[in-house]
């Protein structure tokens, strides 16, 4: 079975994507898996050239670009074909900053994960991030609501770890337990600083908005400004300080916007 970390980097991965993404996945999962959804899709909707290139896809025949895997780059892969598409993707490619194997700040998803499993540990105790954080997504679903799709697979992924191998993992289960435990008694919605503490929480926005906007370099009025927005007041020298002990890179070039001139310099 997978380790706790790998569950845990791809819940976290469905919360950093949008929803949509999800939902454009879990349609061509259902559609690999019913003939007969695939058929009235056919005849219904799709032209021919659109119903050949996603019977390829799903069949696993042809791939899209590296820059059209997912989403509604997926979709417009599949509904377009020639050159017009291939060069709005290489549009897409070069307006993107360059691959990286750490493109948060010169972190990996890992690392950073690793960062939100130490603060979040001293807000709520021993409980496996994975567990953890399916407690969480779901405690901010909105209970009068389906879930929405990403909730979805993220269950199905703490699910076939928990069945995965011979016997059930009981400790996924039982930290889980733990977990809806610590959210009990607080009112459904977003973690707040009540849970952590002023310290862990503010650290524990940040990562989440690296993961949400992963950069080669962040500019520390970018983090205050996400900090504000709620209503965390942190100093800049705290935020420097804590990019500095986890090697997360800065863009310190001179220059800040007129707007945020009343923010303590860099």
């Amino acid at each position: 079975m997978p380790s706790g970390s790998a569950f845990a980097d791809a819940i976290l991965s469905l919360s950093a994507d949008s929803n949509d993404s999800t939902c454009v996945a879990l349609f061509m999962q259902l559609l690999r898996e019913s003939p007969g959804l695939r058929r009235w899709l056919a005849t219904a909707f799709l032209e021919p050239r659109t119903r050949s290139r996603l019977a390829q896809y799903l069949s696993q025949k042809a791939r899209p670009p590296r820059h059209a895997t997912h989403g509604r780059h997926l979709l417009a892969w599949l509904a377009y074909s020639g050159h017009a598409f291939e060069t709005d993707i290489a549009r897409l490619a070069r307006s993107r900053a360059p691959a990286s194997a750490a493109p948060y700040g010169g972190l990996t998803r890992g690392q950073v994960a690793g960062l939100i499993r130490r603060c979040q540990s001293g807000g709520e105790g021993d409980v496996a991030l994975a567990s953890f954080l399916l407690a969480r997504a779901w405690r901010q679903a909105p209970a009068d609501a389906p879930p929405n799709a990403s909730l979805l697979v993220m269950s199905s992924l703490f699910l076939q770890a928990v069945f995965a191998g011979d016997a059930p993992s009981v400790p996924l289960i039982r930290h889980l337990t733990k977990a809806m435990e610590f959210f009990h008694g607080h009112p459904r919605g977003s973690i707040t600083r009540a849970h952590y503490g002023h310290a862990s929480w503010w650290k524990l926005s940040v990562l989440h908005y690296m993961l949400n906007h992963p950069r080669p370099r962040y500019h520390t009025r970018d983090f205050i400004k996400h900090l504000d927005a709620q209503k965390i007041t942190v100093d800049a020298k705290d935020l420097r300080r804590f990019c500095k002990k986890h090697r997360i890179a800065r863009d310190t070039r001179p220059g800040r916007p007129a707007s945020m001139k009343h923010i303590a310099a860099w």
